[in-house]
């Protein structure tokens, strides 16, 4: 187990909701171990324009081989044109961590489905 087969991937979105669908459709594909979400506020050009809005980032572990299938799910649920989308690999990490995310991560056969509610409000 090496810690730069593990990683974090980023992306952020305008709504909650959102937020809720991509971080329970992540997890419960099981191509997450956690996810943490937070409150920002962002500023950025957008189009020509100086853009200023609140938004949610997602701080995604998971291990670098789903980056792939992560990216995909982010792309298909999300509200952005354009979202941001990156991955950090680790150099080091605790081995009971790296351990645990791979156990979260291995993607057997699950029966949870994604919540239809978060889906219709979208």
């Amino acid at each position: 187990m090496n810690a730069s087969d593990y990683c974090m991937i980023t992306t952020t979105t305008d709504t909650m909701e959102n937020a809720d669908l991509i971080t329970q459709t992540l997890l419960q594909e099981e191509l997450a171990a956690c996810i943490q979400r937070s409150d920002i506020e962002s500023a950025y050009r957008w189009k020509g324009k100086i853009i200023t809005s609140k938004e949610f980032r997602l701080e995604i572990k998971t291990t670098v081989n789903l980056y792939e299938k992560v990216a995909e799910v982010i792309e298909r649920l999300h509200t952005y044109e354009v979202p941001e989308l990156h991955m950090n690999v680790w150099s080091e990490a605790h081995p009971d961590y790296l351990g645990w995310i791979a156990q979260e991560t291995l993607q057997p056969e699950y029966s949870e489905s994604v919540d239809e509610s978060l889906l219709k409000e979208l």
